[in-house]
């Protein structure tokens, strides 16, 4: 029998995305090159070392604490002529119940669609590839189930939002409430001159649609701080972060840039997704004068979104809008997990990007990078 090409740890204990606390035993299998000895086995738990080891068995002993808690497991493996292998496994919080990934990993949510713009579903680990500037990277962990998110529901009321456009606007921010699960979370804000919180963060169906019941519509167009804002509401929650942001125009104050917005969304991990709604009422809705003019309404929402790894949506009538909220809702169902360990670290501050692809999917959306130390 030939011997192995690689030097390969995995662990088998704890198992991945189980919970544990108290003493628990941390196992690795190690499969060596050939007869090549194993110079050390180092165990580490949120990036401490908690054991190192010369000989086998490689199994360590390992309070988890009394409460069941997210934790990174890491088991790097040396033999004596200075290969190097590692496995890595993720622990899960019982108060959140969310997938996640320490510091030195990156974790990335997936949204796979095939060339008719329908989500792929039933994909697994192998059949996602994920580049970082270029180089292709090692998925260390994966899951195709449905996570905990938190959202926010900005709606512009400005002056120009009277009519059929906010009461259209009301009712699909309704029907994407009913579409909020028993572990998820949602705030609404409104925005003219200056952004207002309506309902804070809550998973109570009630309390966010009595939020949207005194729309109170005037003033200019605060949009790009109403993103900074909507972020800043998310950026201590662990879930999935995004912003549905729904608007007929463009801001109309400048108190922060469009860039300035979207840096920020990118910084906190939130994804954006824009809803535009322009022109008069009916009819069409992009308020066009001429085939090729420039409409900065529909720029924005398309940077935000195309800047933070979301989706821009512009309406051709006021009767696809709760289409839009609706197909948003689906998407964020359909979300694949991937975490991964950069073969190259980021600096502190350092711009990485990054590339997903996947088997059967034409496109696949996700944020297009990080920064390094987050």
């Amino acid at each position: 029998m030939a011997a192995p090409q690689d030097l390969e740890v995995r662990i088998v204990a704890p198992e991945n995305d189980t919970y544990v606390s108290g003493q628990v035993t941390i196992r690795a299998e190690v499969t060596p090159v050939g007869d090549t000895a194993i110079s050390r086995l180092t165990f580490k738990v949120d990036g401490a070392v908690v054991g190192v080891l010369e000989q086998a068995p490689w199994e360590i002993a390992w309070d988890a604490g009394d409460e069941f808690a997210q934790h990174v497991v890491e088991a790097e493996v040396v033999d004596v002529t200075g290969r190097t292998a590692q496995d890595i496994i993720l622990t899960r919080d019982l108060e959140t119940a969310v997938f996640r990934a320490e510091v030195s990993a990156v974790l990335v949510y997936a949204t796979a669609v095939d060339g008719e713009g329908r989500y792929v579903a039933g994909l697994d680990r192998d059949d996602f590839e994920v580049y970082e500037n270029g180089e292709k990277q090692t998925i260390t962990n994966f899951s195709s189930e449905p996570r905990p998110m938190v959202v926010g529901l900005l709606l512009d009321t400005s002056g120009s939002m009277q009519g059929s456009k906010l009461q259209r606007a009301r009712q699909g921010a309704l029907a994407f409430i009913d579409q909020i699960g028993a572990e998820d979370e949602a705030f609404v804000m409104s925005f003219d001159s200056f952004p207002m919180l309506l309902q804070d963060l809550t998973g109570n169906h009630a309390m966010l649609r009595e939020s949207l019941s005194d729309l109170v519509l005037g003033g200019a167009t605060a949009m790009n701080l109403a993103v900074v804002e909507g972020s800043d509401i998310l950026i201590d929650r662990p879930e999935r972060r995004a912003l549905i942001v729904l608007s007929d125009g463009y801001d109309t104050t400048q108190t922060v840039t469009v860039d300035q917005a979207v840096e920020y969304a990118r910084r906190v991990d939130t994804r954006v997704y824009t809803i535009g709604i322009f022109g008069a009422g009916g009819g069409d809705l992009r308020g066009r004068r001429s085939f090729d003019s420039f409409n900065p309404g529909e720029d924005s929402l398309r940077a935000f979104a195309d800047g933070s790894g979301g989706r821009s949506i512009i309406l051709d009538s006021l009767g696809e809008l709760l289409n839009a909220y609706e197909d948003i809702a689906n998407e964020l169902k359909s979300q694949y997990a991937l975490a991964y360990r950069p073969s190259d670290p980021a600096s502190p501050g350092e711009w990485r990007e990054i590339e997903i692809r996947a088997k059967g999917a034409r496109e696949v959306r996700t944020k297009p990078g990080y920064y390094g130390g987050q």
